[in-house]
């Protein structure tokens, strides 16, 4: 073990002391109902909104659960280390959590006992980045009702707009499993990326009822189609997968970018290019749900063996040796308006209709 967890204890339940000095994921910082009720309206759960009695993740894309949370590390922290558990130094990897309940990664269980490394999106306010576990702690009492089960290392919550309050921040997070890597795994790639936060929306739509603010960086709309606005950005079906909620929230950063043949290629994935084509706008997307290493950058015919075959529930994918597109939610993203009239956008962007998608091999993401 680490010296930055060898020396946790459990710690008390919730309640308004805040004790300096004392290792995170052992004490909780109290929060006032205003603050908690916020809290708790931003992460209701898109099906249910009930409050869970225990921390059970499940399939890929399936909304995650909220979890009780605390940080660790930093100035406000001295008696954590920066050596995980798993002996990374959590400086240089600072997108890292560390599963509660334990004082070993087998005995470490308060979110299943995940191997390490084990990636989870976590969800804060209108910020979602994804973390991989590299530590492991002994927790405490519950935090706002919930589960205590997740330690943030300090540089991650940062990154997500938590507040450090001296290293004693506790509060509710929403956590899930991201979608597998998708054509990533297929090239072999890994999905070690720093974290990436989602912007916030440009469009202020009320969200529907309990759907998770998660991926802030989309509006929502009902039913099961996302709706291209007059902005020329997309609103994300409420109840659609996080991964498909991504994906438009991804486009939605680049939606009438130029289009230069070879544009945006040469460029991580993560940052916005000037200029697009069509395969690296369509991998900007796909990076945006991590379905795509961050230095992905193939050509269009690349992607004619992405994922799986077939249309997919969510998410389909055509492409060729000269062009690929794709359909999210029911609504394309292309360069340009080649279904005539009514398609929407001239450009790079989102459009409503349906076009000829002879001479392309059709994909999508494995469970999208």
């Amino acid at each position: 073990m680490s010296a930055s967890s060898s020396n946790r204890r459990p710690g008390p339940g919730p309640g308004p002391v805040v004790v300096a000095g004392v290792i995170a994921g052992a004490v909780l910082a109290g929060l006032g109902a205003a603050v908690l009720s916020m809290v708790i309206s931003v992460f209701t759960q898109g099906s249910g909104c009930g409050t869970p009695d225990a921390v059970t993740l499940g399939p890929a894309g399936g909304g995650g659960q909220l979890v009780g949370a605390s940080e660790y590390g930093g100035a406000g922290d001295p008696t954590s280390a920066t050596v995980g558990a798993s002996g990374a130094n959590l400086l240089e990897h600072p997108d890292s959590y560390a599963e509660l309940g334990g004082n070993t990664f087998q005995t470490a269980t308060a979110i299943g006992g995940l191997p390490y490394m084990t990636p989870l999106r976590i969800t804060w306010g209108r910020h979602s980045a994804i973390a991989y576990k590299r530590d492991l702690g002994l927790g405490g009492g519950q935090v706002a009702g919930l589960p205590r089960a997740i330690d943030l290392w300090w540089q991650f919550a940062g990154s997500l707009g938590i507040p450090y309050e001296r290293g004693l921040w506790s509060g509710a997070v929403r956590i899930e499993r991201p979608p597998q890597a998708g054509a990533g795994g297929l090239l072999g790639e890994t999905p070690q990326q720093p974290a990436r936060l989602l912007a916030t929306p440009a469009s202020t739509s009320d969200p529907a009822p309990c759907a998770a603010g998660a991926l802030g960086g989309v509006a929502l709309t009902s039913g099961e189609r996302a709706q291209v606005l007059p902005s020329g950005q997309a609103a994300a079906p409420a109840d659609a997968p996080a991964a498909v909620k991504e994906i438009i929230a991804a486009g939605n950063e680049i939606v009438g970018k130029p289009y230069v043949y070879g544009g945006g290629h040469g460029l991580p994935l993560s940052a916005i290019a000037s200029v697009y084509d069509c395969s690296s706008s369509v991998e900007h997307l796909l990076y945006g749900a991590r379905l795509l290493s961050v230095t992905y950058g193939a050509a269009s015919a690349a992607l004619e063996s992405f994922g799986q075959a077939g249309p997919g529930q969510w998410v389909t994918i055509y492409a060729s040796a000269d062009h690929v597109f794709m359909y999210v939610a029911g609504i394309r993203w292309d360069t340009h308006d080649a279904a005539g009239a009514g398609d929407g956008s001239p450009g790079i962007g989102w459009h409503a209709l349906v076009r000829s998608s002879d001479g392309f091999v059709a994909r999508h993401p494995e469970g999208l």
